[in-house]
């Protein structure tokens, strides 16, 4: 008796886990912002990174991220939804590692968590123009 309770309370939690957490409408939308500037260091030399503006675009199921003149496509999935805001894990085309961004569900803003040695963005929602 003991072994069929058990499955029965844990059944229920199993359920609630697997659900998928969707991004709202309101914030499907562009972003701009800077990567500000930075140094990466190497075995012979240390180089300057001058800042940098950067988009990202956020659709249903695609992200656009333009980083200078460089632009890349991907997915993205929600990973965990808290009281402040959404994270993003997105998958670029072309790179073996993913993005995290935090999308805030208050100030329609993003930051953006590159590749190392690249610093955090804070990005800021775009208006229409009509």
């Amino acid at each position: 008796m003991k072994w069929l309770i058990i499955p029965l309370l844990i059944f229920p939690f199993m359920l609630s886990a697997q659900k998928e957490i969707k991004l709202k409408r309101r914030y499907l939308a562009k972003y701009e912002g800077t990567v500000p500037a930075y140094s990466m260091g190497s075995a012979l030399e240390v180089v300057d990174v001058e800042e940098t503006p950067i988009t990202v675009t956020i659709g249903k199921r695609f992200i656009y991220t333009t980083i200078g003149d460089r632009k890349l496509q991907g997915t993205y999935k929600v990973m965990f939804e808290a009281d402040q805001y959404y994270l993003l894990d997105a998958t670029m085309t072309g790179q073996m590692v993913n993005e995290r961004i935090l999308v805030y569900k208050r100030g329609k803003r993003i930051a953006r968590d590159g590749m190392y040695p690249q610093p955090l963005a804070d990005l800021k929602k775009t208006r229409r123009r009509k």
